[in-house]
């Protein structure tokens, strides 16, 4: 009787770990060769698209939207295949070299991205009163609004809330508010708002609501 008990046990648990490779035989191998094959010609062709984008200007903020959407695009696409086994090699290293090679791009077009995100909230706020400024050092990452509305503090923060994600995400590190009245004085006053450090160079998904709209 103990025998037959135990080769249960036994028989019980052969079919378990049977189970659980399956299980995870299922999660790891989510790529057919077909499947890899059509990936990998796709990523090496985002390489090339990638290590040529030095040529890319951004000149407008139509151009500047373009690039961040192709910022993330690339950064999408880099994790839909993970490692299986040694023969996942090649897509690996080509993995790599894009996800540098994108990191590199947007350290330089960040910059440049801010600058005409500045004139399209500037555009966008025409005719209300509103003064749009991208202070030129530190990489254009301090912006300037001036708004007489500023001086009520629950219309400033009303106002800063629809636009601190985008320019957290954009990479700005300080947001200043003003109101004209401020600007008649040699000593530069405001009202300012800094954002935890976010390097340039950091991957991240631009999920700003102008892109939504």
């Amino acid at each position: 009787m103990q025998d037959m008990f135990e080769r249960h046990r036994i028989f019980v648990s052969a079919a378990l770990a049977v189970l659980i490779i399956a299980v995870v035989g299922v999660t790891v191998s989510s790529f057919s060769p077909s499947e890899k094959s059509e990936y990998f010609k796709e990523l090496k062709q985002i390489y090339n698209t990638v290590n040529n984008y030095d040529n890319k200007e951004i000149i407008n903020w139509e151009s500047a939207m373009n690039t961040i959407v192709d910022l993330n695009y690339w950064y999408d696409f880099i994790p839909r295949y993970d490692a299986i086994s040694d023969d996942d090699y090649d897509v690996l290293i080509i993995q790599e070299k894009v996800r540098e090679l994108t990191k590199r791009q947007q350290l330089r077009t960040l910059p440049e991205i801010r600058k005409y995100f500045g004139q399209y909230l500037s555009d966008k706020l025409y005719g209300m009163n509103y003064k749009v400024t991208i202070l030129n050092d530190e990489r254009n990452k301090i912006i300037v609004f001036t708004h007489d509305s500023f001086t009520r503090r629950n219309e400033l923060e009303k106002f800063h809330n629809t636009v601190a994600n985008d320019l957290r995400v954009l990479g700005f590190k300080q947001i200043r508010y003003k109101w004209y009245e401020l600007e008649k004085y040699e000593e530069e006053k405001y009202i300012h708002y800094n954002f935890s450090d976010l390097p340039d160079n950091e991957p991240r998904k631009f999920n700003l609501s102008v892109l939504k709209n």
